[in-house]
């Protein structure tokens, strides 16, 4: 390992950083987080400082009790009895996809989303955010943020022109939580925001001095959040889920798969981010070790079942209806973003 002053010479910050999230956490650094550090770099942290808050985070401690863990001992990754997948047969694997079909059993809705983007035109025209600078003094604009970027934040904002929901509740917050803030704003809507949000130190160095985080903030996880909240969601509103992206034992998303979808009225919109089209992630996520397995979740969640319709589905639409995106939503075409967009339906089941 290098010493400290040869990390203090030769390295920029943006190597530091990537060499933390490498050799402390044993991972590539997610965006949102790098950028964090980076900005207290900039104030001037040491680097030494930073080093000492990665050897000391809760994450660097998870990651050496699960090296220790039996879980590992029982089942390493790639073993058949492991949720984490063979890096090497990844590729080989892949190329067997079939992106040409529908996935069975799932109705995709493709004519009512091109009815969709067709509606959300006009809304297009009066998007806010600069592209590349704020303007209009809102919060978000277009950074090349690959984690909610061009067309993430169009259709967020085009939904909640569309639907103007009393009530938004988040899962999980970030560049997306400014989106939703500058478009309440500019429509004069008296939305009730709840952020939800365990960790929420890139969303409080976002937000803006004209936001009050007692009021939007719930510093917790969703698991222990009073189910009342999702309940009393009406028809129109909107719960947004960004979150762990992994179903394991007592997660979030297990959680919110099944608990708090099932309590979810008729008609309140459901959004998941970090889902590709055919419910599959990308190549280069999977090769460097992202084990996500949400996106097949909720595949198995909607095949056979009409208690959902998809809105809207985006990486859907940037490649089966590039053209169409093309003509309604140029600016989407810089990044189609991963949004899949739920509507809840009146239930078909026989059990109450």
């Amino acid at each position: 390992m290098d010493t400290p002053g040869e990390l203090e010479m030769e390295q920029t910050f943006d190597e530091f950083i990537d060499y933390c999230y490498n050799r402390v956490l044993g991972r590539i650094p997610d965006p949102e987080g790098k950028e964090y550090y980076i900005k207290l770099l900039n104030k001037g942290v040491s680097k030494h400082e930073i080093l000492i808050s990665f050897l000391n985070s809760d994450e660097y401690a998870e990651r050496v009790k699960y090296l220790m863990s039996p879980t590992i001992k029982f089942a390493p990754p790639g073993h058949f009895y492991s949720p984490l997948p063979n890096v090497e047969d990844i590729s080989m694997l892949y190329q067997k996809i079939d992106k040409s079909q529908n996935p069975i059993g799932i109705d995709i809705n493709g004519d009512k989303q091109i009815e969709l983007l067709k509606q959300f035109q006009k809304y297009v025209s009066i998007i806010p955010f600069g592209d590349g600078f704020k303007k209009n003094n809102t919060r978000y604009f277009f950074n090349g943020n690959e984690w909610y970027s061009y067309g993430d934040a169009i259709i967020l904002f085009c939904m909640i022109n569309y639907f103007k929901p009393k009530q938004l509740v988040e899962v999980g917050s970030g560049y997306s939580s400014l989106v939703t803030l500058d478009t309440c704003e500019l429509l004069n809507l008296k939305t009730k925001i709840t952020f939800i949000e365990p960790f929420p130190d890139l969303l409080l160095s976002l937000l803006s001095d004209r936001d009050d985080p007692e009021k939007l903030l719930l510093r917790k996880e969703v698991q222990t959040v009073n189910l009342s909240l999702f309940e009393d969601l009406n028809s129109g509103d909107i719960l947004f889920v960004d979150s762990s992206h992994v179903v394991k034992f007592a997660s979030d998303v297990l959680f919110i798969l099944t608990e708090v979808l099932p309590r979810l009225k008729p008609g309140v919109i459901i959004h998941f981010h970090d889902v590709f089209w055919p419910f599959e992630y990308p190549l280069e996520w999977l090769e460097q070790g992202f084990a996500w397995n949400e996106a097949y979740f909720l595949k198995a969640l909607l095949t056979n079942n009409k208690n959902y319709e998809i809105l809207y589905f985006n990486d859907y639409m940037g490649q089966v209806h590039h053209y169409l995106v093309k003509q309604y939503m140029p600016l989407a075409l810089k990044n189609f973003g991963c949004g899949i967009w739920l509507k809840k339906l009146e239930s078909e089941s026989a059990f109450v």
